[in-house]
Order: structure tokens, then sequence, then C-alpha cells
């Protein structure tokens, strides 16, 4: 059930985005692959969270399908388009990591914060930064 956040909440998202974040870089330096892809992209999600929260007022809960309707929703206005698909690719990837038992590369885990950090960049730059 998506839930009316008002738009002052947006910047702990982004706070808490950047901090999942961080922890997704220590996961990598400590060569815990698994971990450092699903909390990139735990960053991911509250980042997104923070988008949505800015441009609409929402955030999705639980729900991943949710997040992706409520990220095109609010994309719709944005020059540069959507991140849906790259958000979309990351909810799966963060699935296999963290549920289905797969191991993560290196390579792979590198590739997951890479994309979680440009996310984030392009997160802050719809909606400010702190």
């Amino acid at each position: 059930m998506v839930k009316g956040v008002r738009k002052a909440e947006a910047m702990k998202f982004l706070y808490q985005a950047k901090e999942f974040l961080q922890s997704a870089n220590e996961n990598m330096v400590a060569e815990r692959y698994n971990a450092a892809v699903f909390v990139a992209i735990q960053a991911m999600i509250n980042a997104n969270d923070a988008f949505t929260i800015h441009h609409l007022e929402k955030r999705a809960s639980a729900d991943h399908r949710e997040c992706l309707k409520l990220h095109a929703d609010a994309a719709k206005n944005i020059d540069d388009g959507s991140q849906r698909e790259r958000l979309k690719d990351a909810m799966n990837l963060r699935s296999q990591a963290g549920y289905m038992g797969d191991w993560m590369s290196k390579a792979e885990a590198q590739k997951a914060v890479r994309q979680a950090a440009q996310f984030l960049k392009w997160v802050e730059g719809k909606v400010g930064s702190k």
C-alpha cells in the first residue's frame, strides 16, 4: 500500500541511502559480495523513496511493484527520463543476492555498487542534497 509522506521527509531517505551505499563499499573491502549487492540495492530503494517523496509525496510499501510504478509516475516530467529499468534490474539482483542463495562475484558486486552510486547521484540531481 502506497504511503503518503511529507515532502520534507525526502532528505531523510536520501541520507539513509548514502549510509547504505557506504556500507556496501565497506562490504566490498571485506569481500562480502552478497552483502555488498544487497545493501547497495537497498541504497537505491531508499534513494528512490526520496525521489518519489520529493515529487509525489508518496513512497512504496514493501511491494517492489509499487516502487517501480511510483518511480515511473514521479519521472514523467523529468527531462532525462526514468531510471525504472535500472531500478527493476537492481531489485531482481537483490533477490538473487539475498533470498535465492545465489553467490555474487566480485565483478557483479562492483557493478551493483557502481550502479547504486550512479542512481544516488541521479536522485540527488532531482531532489537536491544536504
